[in-house]
């Protein structure tokens, strides 16, 4: 007669196989309280299905990094009208500089104040030159993510020259 317990273990092994600690769930409190009452419910990333692993960590992380409110916006001028574009001493505000805009269409009052992050100068023969400038957070990469893939492009290099 077999072991009970290995025939109880074969049965029941489906039911409990990746499914005890498999998905891992983490709030972030201090987003939640600005939101207020209306937030999103859940964002499921990819890799989170392995719960309080390495890659769950990384995958929370991502979903924290995809999902952070950002602005973003794109204003043309034409230099010296109304702002002179250039460097200190040389203009009214430049790359990295904080500056407030508003939106056409927006409400009379509201004033949007964010950091120059691009600064473009474009014109051809039929145009004048106008400044494009990008007023916001550009899409990047989370700095964490962009580390661990160039750690593992490192090992995979070592790893090829046979010194791992």
């Amino acid at each position: 007669m077999p072991d009970l317990g290995g025939v109880a273990a074969e049965l029941l092994e489906p039911l409990f196989s990746d499914v005890l600690f498999a998905f891992g769930a983490q709030g972030i409190p201090g987003r939640k309280s600005k939101l207020g009452w209306s937030t999103y419910g859940e964002h499921f990333c990819e890799g989170g299905d392995r719960a309080y692993s390495l890659a769950w960590l990384i995958a929370m992380r991502t979903g924290k990094w995809v999902t952070r409110q950002q602005t973003s916006h794109e204003v043309i001028v034409a230099d010296g009208a109304p702002y002179r574009i250039g460097q200190r001493g040389l203009g009214h505000f430049y790359l990295g500089d904080r500056v407030g805009t508003t939106v056409r269409g927006m409400k009379p009052g509201r004033v949007f104040v964010d950091q120059v992050s691009e600064v473009a100068l474009a014109w051809d023969r039929d145009t004048a030159p106008v400044w494009r400038i990008t007023i916001g957070h550009r899409d990047e990469k989370d700095p964490v993510i962009k580390a661990w893939e160039q750690l593992q492009e490192i090992l995979s290099i070592l790893q090829a020259l046979g010194v791992l």
